[in-house]
Formats: C-alpha cells, structure tokens, sequence
C-alpha cells in the first residue's frame, strides 16, 4: 500500500447513504408505536381476566429493547454520515495531494531528462541553464516530499477516523446486544409431551398436559393424575409447568413443583427488565426516570425470594414480624414437632392472571395433599392493594395466623386473581367497582371446592376488605366452607342479598369483625349507587352474620390500646394486629374454638344547645366483659 491509500480507501458517498438510512430507520419508533397502541387498547381491569397491570409492565418491558434499538440507529446513523463525510474531505485534499505529487513528479522527470541527455550528447548547456534545471530538480523532488507528507498525514487522519468510528460502532453494537438480550424470552410453549394414563371411564390413553386440563372436573384430573408415575408426572410438569402448576386436582406438592419453575424463570424476567430501564435511564440521561417502575420490580422479586426461599442469603440480617428468617416458615409435623420449612408451598402462580397462591404447612408426604392428621385449613383473601410487590405483607399475616392456631392447621394465602389498587389520583375508585370480584369469586370457589381435604378437617374462608365482596359472590356460586370469616369487608358482593343466597354455606357460622371506625369502607358498606359498591347487604347487620369483639391490639396489655386507637386508614387493618383480641377471635373461629361477641359502645346524652346528643364513649365496648359463643354451632359458652 503506498501513500494516500488509506486515505483515499472506499466510497464516501455510499457510506454517507448508509448513515442516512440508519438514521431514518423507524423499526424501533414503528414497534413503540405499536407497544403505545396496545397499551391505550387494554382498557380498565375492572372485569379483566388477566392482569392489565401485568400486561402493562410486559409491553414497557417489550418498548424498552424498541426504544434502545432506535437510539442505537440514530446515533450509529449519525456517527456513520459524519464519517462518510469526513472521508469525502480527506479524500479530496488526498486527491488534490495527489495531482500535487503527480505534477511534482512528472516536473522533476522532465528537468532531470533535459541534464541527462546534455550530459550524453556531450553538448553543454548554456552557462545559466544548469543551474536552473538543478533548482528545478531540488525545488520538484521538494514538492514530492511535501506531496507525500501531506498524504501521510491524511492517512494517519484517516486511520484515526476509522477508529474513531470503529469504537461508536462497537459502543452501537453493544446497545443492539443489550437490547436483544434485554428481550423477553418467548413464551414456554409445550412441546405435547404425552403419557400413557389411566382415563376415568377405565381406558387407557396417551395424554399431554393440555388433554388432562381438557377433563376440566378437578375430581377426574386428580384421579388420572394420581394414577400416573412419579416419572410421568415429572415429564408433564417439565413439559409445561404454568398449565400443570395451576390446574385444580393436581397434587399440591406437585404444583409447587411446576410453580416454582414457572417462578423463576418470571423472576430472572424482572431482573432483565431492571437492567433494560437502567440502560434507559442512562441512554437518556436520567437517573431516576424509572425509579418508580424499578422499585416495584424489586418489590416483585423479593416477594418471588420470601416465597421460593433460594435466597435468603441475601436478607440474612432480616426477621419477619413473627421472628422467623426471611424465607423460612414454621410447619409441624403428625407429632406436633416443630420445624422452620425453607420457602412457602406455591400451588398457585401465573403471572399473566396476577395469580399467587401460597401454603404453608405440612403436606402428606404420600398424596402431597393435606395430610389426615391436619383438622383445620384456613384461606386467607385479600383485599385492596394486595399484589406481587407488596406479597410479603400478606405472607406475614398467614404466618402471624398459623402461629395463633396451634400445631393442627395450615394455612393458605390466596391471591388467584387481580385485586384492586387504591392509589390517589389515578385509583380511586377502583375498590369500589365490582368486575374484579367477578373475576376473581368462581377462581375461589373453584380452587376451595377442589381441594383434597381428609374426612373431619374443617375449611375456613378468611377474607379482608375487597376479599369479602369475592369471598361472598363465590359462596354465592357454591363455594363450600365449614366456617366463613369476613375482616373490615367492603361488602358480599354486588347481587348478593343476604346468607340464604349461599348454597352450601347459609347453614353455616358466618362472622364479622371490623373496627368501629373504619374509615375505609364503614362509610358506604351496604350500598352499590352507581354501579360502585359490593351490594347493598351491610354485612355488619345483616342476619346469620354474627359480629365478633375486636377488642385490643395487644390481650395481654389493654393499655396499648383497642382495635380503633391506631386511627384513620390504619383501622382498616388493625384487626390483624398480631397479638389482638381479634386475632385472637378470627383464629379461633378456624380451629373451632368459642369466640367473644362483639359490644356496642356505650353512649351519653349530653346538651348540645338547644338539643340532646348522642356521643359515644370510646372504648367502652372493648372493655366490656367477654360473652362467648361457639364459633362451631353458636351456642353460648359459660
């Protein structure tokens, strides 16, 4: 290669075509575009089968890559047109170098030729000549070398454009890669696995996950399922995991199995949307641009780590209310012998539908269902704000629960379909709107009526605030339970006129707690104006409903003060306050035991100008004496 090659090296003009093609690429803008239109098109989650809200977070997730790989066109766009430019520039002072050296050379050949051929010829020159012909030849051979200087500094200048764009190109390319790897990985779709099973009608059939949820009867799925190996098992909840860990009649050892796949993988899903919103934030250069959005994602996993319990190394300093390690839950066996479980039972997990179901208890050890010696099962149900971020919180009150109800109960969590979000401004209302109860109530009758429960052990429904509209509208599709308890509820469900509209549970014991001054739904329970509301039956006076004491937040110190001492929006809660009366009430409601009636608080008469008015005497009911009734036939006790 001699000098100037560099230099003058490929084609300016496609070059800089190539860099404005790349900068009006619109792939990246189309696909947001597209994500945008999607986003706007999903409407409310009132009614929603699955989770707009999940939805929502999957297509940010899917824009975020789009987002990246248009900056990544612009900017390579751009750092290729300024070099085609450059190129076109070196190139033409290399050209004009050239014609330079060209002309150098060809004047310094020609005065060289003219002494050459007077020394040959023997013919001198005229006296001034040689001289003249010597300074030509110096003055061309001067130009040539400061021909060929020039264009070894266009090369050198060249040489550091090229890499000067080979490093934008490689810092372009590795935005392209974290945008491909920032993706989220197709959908695990079932390869068809197929198993030979014993059918219900007696046949023998080859089946895959999909033809066992076909049989959609929980009873027919259990006893096909049962039926099968170990192995057979293992290769159909590997086959396809989400199906198999949320299908009802699968033993609930081996939804775990299937959920915590599912979990995982969802789990290392939010970690790469973490890092994709991270090179976003410093794409654009804002820090904290999706703080909010991050902060929700971690939430998310750290409730995936408190339930699979595989990285408890990481909160070793931490202890939940309930004094246990962050992970670990406290189980007891057929012995009553006490151990600390790594990680909760996860029989219910689905993302997409914002479904988390979790156990915790002994299961047995032969069926992986609950075992014979286990007298009691609650079902905890949430309410308003309940989510994957925030699970913690209700994995502590099932703890805090199972703590309180000695060494024969376990105790699930049900969280089986979107609940509402009270967030002012942007949520509002939406505790109010009745379509999520829809949703959620026959996925809770259906996932109770399908449990494998031994002979004699009680089921006993636990449900708070927006739990109770759900609870009571999937009582009212036929929800079987021994014993129903409703906390702080918003209501029992839009077209729910009272217990005898239940089917399988009117007959039984139903009761009630909530503070005296509930802020949060003791304003409007009892009324569905405008469509809003969870019926017009106030559950705290309606009949076969009995009201139990809340009393204080500690039993053993009333000094701490009642149920109602905390205030505000926290009265809505308080009733799970660990060591309270009303805990203390709600648990034994599950294992059978006599409760404390609820007590009227006390009222004066006093002046108030002209008339007499009525003013309560706060915390007089609370420090009434107990009347007991058994929370089994609701007779009354000593």
């Amino acid at each position: 290669m001699t000098v100037g090659d560099m230099a003058l090296a490929g084609n300016s003009e496609t070059v800089q075509q190539t860099g404005s093609s790349l900068q009006w690429r619109t792939v990246g803008t189309d696909t947001f575009n597209s994500l945008v239109a999607a986003v706007t098109s999903l409407g409310g989650q009132s009614g929603s089968a699955v989770s707009v809200e999940r939805i929502l977070s999957m297509i940010q997730a899917s824009s975020a890559p789009a987002n990246l790989v248009q900056n990544a066109d612009q900017n390579w766009g751009a750092d290729v047109s300024t070099f085609g430019r450059k190129m076109a520039d070196i190139e033409s002072r290399a050209n004009r170098a050239r014609k330079d050296l060209d002309s150098a050379r060809q004047d310094q050949s020609a005065a060289r030729h003219r002494l050459n051929e007077a020394d040959r010829s023997g013919v001198g020159l005229p006296l001034q000549m040689r001289p003249i012909l010597v300074l030509a030849v110096n003055g061309a051979t001067e130009r040539i070398a400061g021909a060929k200087q020039r264009l070894a500094a266009l090369d050198e200048e060249r040489q550091g454009a090229d890499s000067s764009v080979a490093s934008s190109i490689l810092t372009q390319r590795q935005l392209y890669s974290s945008a491909r790897n920032a993706m989220p990985n197709p959908p695990t779709i079932s390869a068809g696995v197929r198993v030979s099973a014993l059918m219900p009608d007696g046949t023998t059939r080859t089946i895959s996950a999909v033809d066992l949820a076909k049989l959609k009867d929980p009873t027919s799925i259990a006893r096909v399922w049962q039926a099968l190996t170990p192995a057979q098992r293992e290769q159909l909840i590997a086959d396809f995991p989400l199906l198999i860990g949320n299908l009802d009649g699968i033993a609930l050892r081996d939804r775990n199995t299937a959920n915590v796949i599912t979990a995982t993988e969802h789990r290392g899903e939010l970690e790469k949307q973490i890092r994709m919103l991270r090179l976003l934030e410093k794409e654009y250069g804002a820090e904290q641009l999706y703080a909010d959005k991050i902060s929700g994602l971690h939430g998310e996993i750290k409730s995936l780590d408190a339930i699979l319990g595989d990285r408890n190394w990481k909160y070793s300093e931490k202890k939940d209310p309930n004094g246990l390690s962050f992970g670990m839950y406290r189980v007891f066996d057929e012995n009553q012998k006490q151990s600390d479980q790594v990680g909760a039972v996860l029989v219910g997990f689905n993302p997409l539908r914002d479904s988390i179901i979790t156990f915790q208890g002994t299961l047995d050890p032969q069926t992986g269902n609950i075992p014979s010696w286990m007298t009691q099962v609650g079902v905890v149900v949430p309410g308003t704000n309940s989510k994957l971020a925030e699970f913690t919180a209700d994995l502590d009150r099932g703890k805090n629960l199972f703590r309180k109800s000695g060494t024969k109960t376990g105790y699930f969590t049900w969280h089986g379909a979107p609940m509402p979000e009270f967030d002012l401004p942007t949520h509002v209302v939406d505790p109010a709107e009745q379509g999520l109860s829809d949703t959620a109530a026959p996925r809770l009758a259906s996932f109770a009526n399908s449990l494998a429960l031994p002979s004699g052990t009680a089921l006993v429904p636990i449900a708070h605030s927006y739990g109770a509209a759900v609870l009571g509208t999937a009582e009212m599709l036929g929800l079987r339970a021994d014993r129903i308890v409703y906390v702080a509820p918003a209501g029992l469900g839009h077209d729910v006129t009272g217990v005898p509209d239940f089917p399988y549970t009117k007959d039984k014991p139903h009761f009630v707690l909530q503070a005296r001054n509930d802020t949060v739904v003791g304003w409007n329970q009892g009324s569905s104006m405008f469509q809003l509301g969870h019926g017009d039956t106030n559950p705290l006076d309606t009949p076969g409903v009995t009201r139990l004491e809340t009393g204080y937040l500690d039993t053993r110190d009333p000094d701490a003060g009642t149920i109602e001492s905390p205030g505000g929006m926290e009265t809505h809660s308080s009733p799970f306050a660990p060591d309270s009366t009303s805990v203390r009430n709600i648990t034994r409601v599950v294992t059978g035991e006599s409760v404390s009636l609820y007590h009227a608080n006390d009222a004066d008469w006093v002046y108030g100008g002209r008339t007499m008015q009525r003013l309560e005497v706060t915390d007089s009911g609370a420090g009434k004496r107990e009347e007991k009734i058994s929370s089994v036939d609701l007779s009354r006790v000593g």
